[in-house]
């Protein structure tokens, strides 16, 4: 073999070498931008969920009248009717105006998360009544993540975490910020909690929080 043809031998070699480091580089530039697209996305959906559980906050501390009708802790995540009273049209009472709360709550978090709905129960009491109403709500608003394709299922509330399960600061007016189990001082939120938990064949994401109306 001449010295020409071992020179163009080696040439095509380093080529190959090169096309095959320049390939691997840019599988793992594209699985950076894979990275970043979700954890964007993820950001994106928690900062949408934590607005939408303050939302239905507000919404019960607003209407402190309706405590004693307990709307606002039985809405589930199962889904809710729409009420009869439209209240942007119309005086509502105060328990119409929870009704309408809570199917526009869920109506607004249909239409900005994947799949996204809410649940708002009473943590204390645990039973309450129209004579003894509820003082403390959990509040969990659920989506589905990336992890799972649409239509796959959908987990419900039971996969969460509650409220004092996470770590958090109580907002609003009170005395301090509220502790890891969920205990807080005042009328703000504590104990909020963002997890992923699997429910049958479907990703469930959470956010929840605690609410001191």
């Amino acid at each position: 073999m001449t010295a020409s043809l071992r020179q163009n031998g080696f040439t095509l070699l380093e080529a190959l070498v090169a096309l095959v480091v320049i390939s691997i580089g840019l599988l793992g530039l594209l699985g950076l931008q894979t990275v970043a697209i979700v954890n964007t996305h993820v950001s994106k959906s928690q900062t949408l969920a934590s607005i939408g559980a303050d939302d239905i906050a507000d919404r019960i501390r607003a209407n402190p009248a309706a405590t004693a009708s307990l709307v606002y802790a039985q809405i589930s995540d199962s889904g809710t009717a729409q009420p009869q009273a439209d209240c942007t049209q119309a005086t509502c009472s105060p328990t119409e105006m929870a009704s309408y709360d809570a199917w526009e709550w869920q109506q607004t978090l249909a239409s900005t998360l994947p799949d996204g709905r809410g649940d708002v129960s009473c943590a204390a009491p645990t039973n309450p009544t129209s004579d003894n109403p509820c003082r403390v709500y959990d509040v969990t608003v659920l989506w589905r993540g990336q992890d799972a394709a649409a239509g796959s299922g959908s987990g419900d509330v039971s996969a969460c975490p509650s409220a004092g399960s996470g770590n958090g600061n109580g907002n609003g007016n009170g005395n301090g910020n509220g502790n890891g189990n969920g205990n807080g001082n005042g009328n703000g939120n504590s104990g909020s909690s963002n997890s992923a938990n699997s429910s049958g064949s479907a990703w469930v994401r959470c956010y929840a929080i605690e609410v001191h109306p």
